[in-house]
């Protein structure tokens, strides 16, 4: 049945445009039997075109076709494969490109995969025709070997092939696959474009379906921030709520940090960058950039640089608040400072010295006492150290100030750092 199948095929792509009315002008030799025949294992044909070297080059195409369209007719004909993809024969066309390559021992059995030519040909003949219709042009004849075992082995191995394919476009359009990288959706993309290329029914628009929904992650890609500091931007890609890495090296710009280098682990970018020579009144940034696909994914990263630097003074006057009096002193008292912070830096006080004119240092040792943030932080004292009533009192006296320091520890740095209290207005409630 399958050999009938290929002889019916074969008959039928025999041009027979040769009329008894053509005069030959010219000729290879003597007209050999096979010409315009039909014969078991072997493809006949003839191109034709106004020179010899064109009508050659279309017989030689006109094999290809032949065999194509055999195979196409025996896969159609004894396979489940989807009528309307083999009558389009682009797959099958495209399916035997692809195995020509192949270089097994089998493969090297067909002669069709080691390339239609003259070399491979059992037979030409070649005529120079005149006709009314036509004019002069050249007929050229070609007795190529394809034996039916040859076609039922490119038909079992179309159809394989369809089936991987088919299999591979399943998975990879399936809704919840997810990747877990850049890289992988491009790839994957790439694939997906080579199976819609491929695929001629309702399995293209299927490819081109996963392309779109592969393409809207890439877009959909952003910069989440894990933990930057002054420094190093640190980040992750997110897709959705799952972070997803990429080997691709960031774009970075920045008016004016200088970058000293950029690494990646586990999916954490850290992009290290040099701040010596920023401003600290400006708004400074760190700019990353990725181009994934036609999609360009963007963050700004602000930085201060101040941010770790403790900046304090005291932004209102000093309480004190009697609690013991000792005949013509106050034994112990209770103190408030406001103390006003510029940056978010955390710093812990850890002395406090507070002067009266006249009197002597009132000296708080080991105060160990936090704050962080910008605003205004109220420390709390008790002082046990006498206070002369008269020469401290703030009562009935339009101006009264207080010299001082306060003592503290960066606690981002370990530095520390001390602020002069100078001319500071107190109240007192003595």
């Amino acid at each position: 049945m399958k050999t009938k199948v290929l002889y019916f095929i074969l008959l039928s792509l025999i041009p027979l445009f040769v009329s008894g009315q053509d005069k030959v002008l010219e000729k290879s030799g003597p007209k050999p039997k096979w010409v315009n025949g039909l014969e078991k294992d072997y493809v006949i044909v003839v191109g034709t075109g106004a020179t010899l070297d064109l009508a050659r080059q279309q017989a030689l195409m006109m094999i290809k076709e032949s065999i194509v369209e055999a195979i196409a007719v025996n896969v159609k004909t004894n396979t489940n494969i989807r009528t309307e993809e083999v009558s389009n024969r682009k797959n099958v066309f495209m399916f035997l490109e692809t195995f020509s390559s192949n270089t097994t021992s089998e493969s090297q059995k067909v002669p069709f995969l080691q390339g239609i030519s003259l070399a491979q040909a059992e037979g030409f003949y070649w005529e120079k025709l005149q006709s009314r219709e036509l004019g002069t042009q050249y007929a050229y004849h070609i007795r190529y070997p394809f034996p039916v075992v040859d076609m039922n082995r490119l038909a079992f191995e179309f159809k394989l092939r369809d089936e991987e394919l088919t299999a591979k476009l399943e998975r990879l359009a399936a809704e919840n696959f997810y990747p877990s990288s850049v890289e992988e959706i491009e790839s994957l993309i790439g694939e997906l474009r080579i199976l819609a290329d491929y695929f001629m029914d309702g399995r293209r628009d299927v490819a081109n379906l996963a392309i779109r929904r592969y393409n809207s992650m890439l877009s959909s890609i952003e910069l989440s921030d894990a933990g930057s500091t002054l420094g190093t931007v640190r980040y992750v890609l997110k897709l959705g709520s799952r972070v997803i890495t990429t080997v691709k090296k960031p774009i970075v710009r920045s008016e004016c940090a200088k970058f000293t280098g950029t690494d990646h682990y586990q999916g954490v970018w850290n992009i290290k960058y040099d701040y010596s020579e920023c401003y600290g009144d400006l708004k400074n940034s760190v700019v990353v950039r990725y181009r994934f696909g036609s999609n360009n994914v963007e963050k700004v990263f602000y930085f201060d640089i101040n941010q770790t630097k403790v900046d304090i003074f005291v932004s209102q006057a000093i309480g004190f608040r009697k609690e013991k009096l000792d005949l013509d002193s106050v034994a112990r008292a209770k103190v408030d400072i406001a103390i006003s912070s510029k940056t978010d830096a955390p710093f812990t006080v850890t002395k406090v010295i507070l002067e009266f004119k006249g009197l002597p240092q009132i000296i708080v040792d080991n105060v160990n006492k936090s704050f962080s943030g910008k605003g205004i932080h109220n420390l709390s004292l008790v002082v046990e150290t006498p206070v002369n009533i008269a020469q401290s009192s703030s009562l009935g006296k339009t101006v009264v100030q207080m010299n001082g320091f306060i003592q503290y520890i960066n606690n981002t740095s370990g530095e520390s750092g001390s602020y002069r209290i100078y001319n500071q207005a107190y109240n007192t409630d003595w």
